[in-house]
């Protein structure tokens, strides 16, 4: 079939994509006032980041003391629970300095104490850092030391950099579109950077806040008034619970402590309406384990109640009625908005921060600087499309000059529609591969055009010619457009901030230089072939 034929779905089909194109840009040039009016889908426009319109700028320092602590904390039960299960009494394991030491009753025991605790030691090789991440000695008849070392130290701030940047970027920007930057800085600091954003104490606000989320049965003395007057006046419940407030009915309950049901057993949490008085609740799923955990637990309590707990306190606490075996359900809270169901949810789809960040540098950054580089960037591009356009005319003449240039502007509002529907955030490193794009664009043209002015030199009639060019132009330009987007690819995956904003600007215009160039500039050859029926190429 020839490369000029253009059935009518396929007209319509490229027609169509190009005015959905116009129309997702058309937001860019109104102003936001005129933006209210439009339909939904048109009230989205490109994001302009932090060196464009400013946005926060926040220095975070993670407590790295109370990971280490904790580490502490459960290296000394791993080293209890180690000689228990060697049958080797001891008289304590505390710290003393920097270390752990095991007192142990006898002295005939130490061999076999020592190398239960050796056991203790790992390999830190596949992890973060290398070397072991415990060194054991004995520096007594009865005492063994256990050092933290200094490898483990540093892979497990590394490790709590790693996992606070990423459930920063889940908790501020789970849909990944702001183009935000979170790096490390430092041996113990993360820099985060958020363009445009109007709201620093709701940036902040998701930083601190917690959602430990745990599921825990209520022990019957809740319903017992007796035994509810003495845990709230003297603190004691019976032994493996503990009691929490339950502020939406201004009461306590006594639960049963240990629980298997956390937050970490959600695979998914979204806001939503309760089915019967339409009350904002989190709809909630379960992973398989806990699926089976929680189906197990309920069927073998129906009648009895069991309580949602979010860090300190109970939101809910209803009966079961029957054996929730699905492994979802709904949780209510007293939830006084979706706002508030969602951003619940949010936070427990991102999970809880290793430890704990303070904002040790906090600024709001101006768009002085940013006003002006767009001032220089549309000066710039203007005089740069201008003498593209002007180059394409005097080189390929009227007509041919012509499609190039509808073909490149077209291009650059596809660019623009892509980025506003995607709600991607726009960056000076995203203007530069815009502006790589469009030379890529006109690269596309040049070889076509080169091409078809080739096989009109060596006799061959216009329609044949131009078809010949576009057949046998496809291939390069194909091979130089994927390679180019392989390297957009990968920037993308690897990079982070204004670098992931160039590959993406790079990659949406790689794909429509190659849309408007070989297909939209093809239509309008086609178009002008069929209409005028030249004897000879005037190229």
């Amino acid at each position: 079939m020839s490369l000029l034929h253009f059935s009518k779905w396929k007209t319509f089909s490229i027609l169509a994509a190009v005015i959905i194109g116009l129309l997702f840009a058309l937001p860019n040039v109104l102003s936001e006032s005129q933006r209210e009016t439009m339909p939904g889908f048109m009230q989205n426009s490109i994001n302009l980041g932090l060196d464009l319109q400013g946005g926060a700028h926040m220095l975070l320092e993670v407590d790295s003391q109370s990971v280490l602590k904790n580490e502490k904390n459960n290296q000394k039960d791993n080293i209890k629970a180690a000689l228990r299960d060697a049958g080797i009494r001891y008289e304590n394991v505390r710290e003393e300095g920097d270390d752990l030491v095991a007192y142990i009753r006898e002295a005939d025991n130490m061999t076999a104490a020592l190398r239960a605790v050796k056991g203790l030691e790992e390999n830190l090789t596949n992890q973060l850092g290398s070397g072991k991440n415990i060194r054991v000695t004995q520096t007594g008849d009865k005492t063994i030391k256990v050092e933290i070392t200094e490898e483990n130290i540093q892979a497990i701030k590394e490790r709590t950099i790693a996992q606070s940047i990423e459930v920063l970027r889940r908790r501020i920007d789970p849909q990944g579109t702001t183009e935000m930057t979170l790096a490390k800085e430092g041996d113990d600091r993360i820099l985060l950077q958020v363009p445009g954003a109007k709201n620093v104490d709701e940036i902040k606000d998701r930083i601190n806040k917690s959602a430990n989320l745990s599921f825990h049965m209520v022990d019957d003395a809740s319903d017992n008034t007796q035994a509810m007057r003495i845990a709230n006046e003297r603190g004691t419940t019976p032994p493996g619970t503990i009691l929490l407030p339950y502020p939406e009915f201004n009461t306590n309950l006594i639960v049963v402590e240990r629980t298997r049901i956390t937050g970490e057993c959600l695979s998914s949490a979204k806001e939503g309406l309760h089915p019967e008085n339409n009350n904002p609740v989190m709809n909630f799923k379960f992973n398989s384990r806990c699926a089976k955990s929680f189906g197990k637990l309920t069927s073998e309590n129906i009648g009895k109640r069991f309580a949602v707990r979010l860090n300190e306190e109970v939101i809910t606490a209803p009966n079961i009625r029957s054996a929730i075996t699905g492994g979802s359900g709904f949780i209510e809270g007293g939830f006084a908005s979706l706002e508030e169901a969602r951003e619940l949810a949010l936070l427990i789809n991102a999970g809880a921060l290793p430890a704990k960040l303070d904002i040790v540098e906090e600024r709001t950054v101006g768009a002085e600087l940013g006003a002006d580089a767009i001032r220089a960037g549309k000066i710039a591009s203007t005089i740069g499309l201008i003498g593209v356009g002007i180059f394409m005319w005097l080189s390929y003449g009227l007509r041919f000059g012509t499609i190039a240039n509808l073909a490149l502007a077209t291009n650059i509002i596809l660019i623009a529609g892509a980025l506003s529907f995607l709600g991607s955030t726009l960056t000076l490193p995203g203007i530069a591969g815009i502006i790589l794009t469009i030379g890529m664009a006109v690269d596309a043209n040049v070889l076509i055009f080169e091409r078809i002015r080739e096989e009109a030199h060596n006799g061959r009639p216009p329609v044949n010619a131009i078809e010949t060019g576009y057949r046998r132009s496809f291939a390069p330009i194909l091979d130089a457009n994927i390679t180019t987007l392989i390297a957009a690819v990968t920037l993308y995956f690897v990079g982070s901030g204004p670098v992931r904003g160039f590959a993406v600007t790079l990659a949406i215009g790689i794909v429509m230089s190659v849309f408007t160039a070989v297909i939209f500039a093809r239509l309008i050859t086609a178009t002008w072939l069929r209409g005028t029926r030249p004897k000879s190429l005037p190229i």
